[in-house]
Parts: C-alpha cells; sequence; structure tokens
C-alpha cells in the first residue's frame, strides 16, 4: 500500500477509533460457553459493535450456574469496562456485584434474563418468559389432539427469571385442559443427564404420561434421550424451548415434536446497542421484547423458521 493509501485509510478509521476511545470496552459475559443459544447473543452482540465501531469483549462460563458465572463477573469487572451485558444466570446471587459494579458508574445491561432488584439495569432485552410457557403448552394441547392423560414439566434450575416465568406461563395455561393432568414440574438442574433420569422417573411413577414440556435447551434434549431409551416416541407428545442443534435433531427424529425458539441473536444485538446509547447519553430503549416463533420438524426447514436458528461460532 502507498504511504498516501495508508493515510487515507488511517483517516478514514480515525472516527471509528475514536469512538471506540469514547465509549470504552463493552464486555458480554455469557452464562454457558457451549451453548448454541449464547452463541447466538454472542454473534447478535459483535455485530451491533462492528457497527457502532465498540470493541466488545466476550466471557462465558464453562457450566451455566452462578457459582461459575459471578467469579467470571468479577475477575472481568476488574479490567474496567465501561458495560456489561449480561444473562444473570441467578435473580438473586448477581445483585450483589452488578449493584457494586452500577454504584462505579459501570453501565449494566440484561439480556434473556433479569434480577430482582433491576433498578441497577440499564436496560434489560428479553422474551416474554410467561408468554413462552403459554405457547409451550399450547403447542402441548394442540399436538395431543384430544388424548388424554398426565402431563409434566423437566426444567432446570429454580430462582432464574426465565425458567420461573416459563413455568408459571405453562401452569397457567395448561390448567384451562381440564382433559389433561398436571402433575407438576421437576428439576434437573441444567445437566442432559440429570433431565434424562428424571423423565425416566417421571414414566416409571406415571405410565399414563403423554406429555411433557422442557423450558430451556439442555433439559429438553435430556428430555428427548428419555424418550429414546424407554421407546416411547409414539406415547408422549415433547416440547421443548431452544433450537441448539441437538435439540433440532431431536425434533426430526421425532423424539420432540415441536419447539418454541427465542431470537437470541436480537438478544445479544440490542443488548449492545443500547449499552453503547447509554454510554454515549442518548435514548435508552427498554424493556424490549423479542418474540418466538414455534417449530415441528415439518415447519423447521421453512424460510420463517430458518432466520430463528441458533447458529455461529462467535465467542
Amino acid at each position: 500500500m502507498r504511504p498516501r493509501s495508508i493515510l487515507l485509510a488511517a483517516l478514514a478509521a480515525a472516527p471509528e477509533m475514536a469512538l471506540a476511545q469514547e465509549v470504552g470496552t463493552v464486555a458480554l459475559v455469557l452464562g454457558q460457553r457451549g451453548s448454541g443459544f449464547h452463541q447466538a447473543i454472542a454473534c447478535g452482540a459483535r455485530s451491533a459493535a462492528d457497527e457502532l465501531g465498540v470493541e466488545v469483549e466476550i466471557q462465558a462460563a464453562a457450566n451455566y450456574a452462578a457459582t461459575e458465572q459471578i467469579p467470571l463477573l468479577n475477575s472481568v469487572l476488574a479490567t474496567g469496562p465501561a458495560a456489561v451485558v449480561l444473562d444473570p444466570t441467578s435473580s438473586t446471587s448477581l445483585v450483589a456485584p452488578l449493584a457494586e459494579a452500577a454504584s462505579q458508574g459501570v453501565v449494566i445491561v440484561a439480556v434473556d434474563t433479569t434480577v430482582d432488584d433491576p433498578s441497577m439495569l440499564s436496560a434489560e432485552i428479553a422474551t416474554d418468559n410467561f408468554q413462552v410457557g403459554v405457547e409451550t403448552a399450547k403447542a402441548l394441547v394442540g399436538l395431543l389432539d384430544g388424548r388424554t392423560g398426565a402431563v409434566a414439566q423437566v426444567n432446570s434450575i429454580p430462582g432464574i427469571s426465565t425458567v420461573d416465568a416459563r413455568i408459571a406461563g405453562f401452569e397457567d395455561e395448561i390448567a384451562k385442559h381440564p382433559e389433561l393432568t398436571y402433575i407438576g414440574n421437576q428439576f434437573a438442574s441444567e445437566d442432559v443427564a440429570q433431565a434424562q433420569q428424571a423423565f425416566g422417573s417421571l414414566m416409571s411413577a406415571h405410565p399414563d404420561l403423554v406429555g411433557v414440556a422442557a423450558q430451556s435447551n439442555n433439559p429438553a434434549i435430556g428430555i428427548a434421550g428419555g424418550i429414546r431409551a424407554a421407546g416411547v416416541a409414539d406415547q408422549v407428545v415433547a416440547v421443548g424451548v431452544d433450537a441448539d442443534p441437538p435439540e433440532i435433531e431431536a425434533l426430526k427424529e421425532g423424539l420432540l415434536d415441536a419447539l418454541v425458539i427465542q431470537q437470541p441473536w436480537e438478544m445479544g444485538h440490542q443488548g449492545v446497542t443500547q449499552a453503547v446509547a447509554a454510554l454515549r447519553g442518548e435514548p435508552v430503549t427498554t424493556p424490549i421484547g423479542t418474540g418466538t416463533v414455534t417449530a415441528t420438524a415439518e415447519t423447521i426447514g421453512a424460510p420463517e423458521v430458518i432466520r430463528f436458528l441458533y447458529e455461529g461460532d462467535c465467542m
């Protein structure tokens, strides 16, 4: 490249560099490194950072647990980011470190989940999680098509705002169908093997089980494994939330019958966008609701569904 070309390129890049220096670093702290859902959030965040000319640093815990996310968050905060965008893995345990960061002027934005004290948050971007639960129940009832029997939920961890709201939404909607006996929810952590074991226990205790729902990816994958192991794909209708690759494979195999799919890419994109707006003193939009689409094996390849699938490797 000629010296004049180098100079012109540097001048063109200067406004972008100035903006990055003006805003500072935006840190994205995610719940689980190996999750397709969190990868999609990361891809959305990187896209927004590129558009806005800011630097984004992305960290994620190996396992989805507050005990792993809190030390990770503390180490990130020690680097002095201007803003933190994160999906809290606990509605209570993350309050103290986030409040301390906010008191020091760090902009905090929550995506996907929230905390019990949202006063420290500049913005919240999430699915309407109560409605997610409603949609899983509607999908289950529709696929059962008038069959009677017992239905249940297998979910991850209590005390996560998303999970609690989805369980409540499912229970509210399923109560409208007296032909079905709701036998409750079992927690199985974010562990596929535990969820599979929980499903096996449900089948043993309730031979009349006809339907089961899981409000996040790992429990749904565990349920699919349990259905395969028990050979009850024709007996039990299963509905999951999210669209990680193993869930899509289970859907195509007939182990899961429907997926309620969120928009994590949009969460990440809006999370960084609103954080940068707050840092620049510009208007912030909050809360921002991101929608869902329900897919079956027949519709998972449709254009209106494909654009929601969790793809990318952005961490």
